[in-house]
């Protein structure tokens, strides 16, 4: 009884851990992804932000 026991842990950690290992994988695929799309979204909040600076700047100096 014990020896299957003991195969039945085997077969349930062995099994587990495959199981582990995929979604992990899956997970850092798309934490990997969602990095791509924040540095794009930073890259954009960058640009704006400076194009906003840009245009307080220009209609400043305008009245001055």
């Amino acid at each position: 009884m014990k020896a299957l026991v003991d195969a039945l842990w085997a077969v349930w950690s062995i099994g587990a851990s495959i199981y582990d290992y995929i979604h992990t994988n899956a997970m850092e695929e798309r934490i990997h992804a969602l990095e791509n799309v924040i540095s794009i979204h930073q890259c954009v909040i960058g640009l704006l932000s400076t194009g906003i600076l840009v245009l307080f700047t220009y209609i400043l100096f305008k009245r001055v």
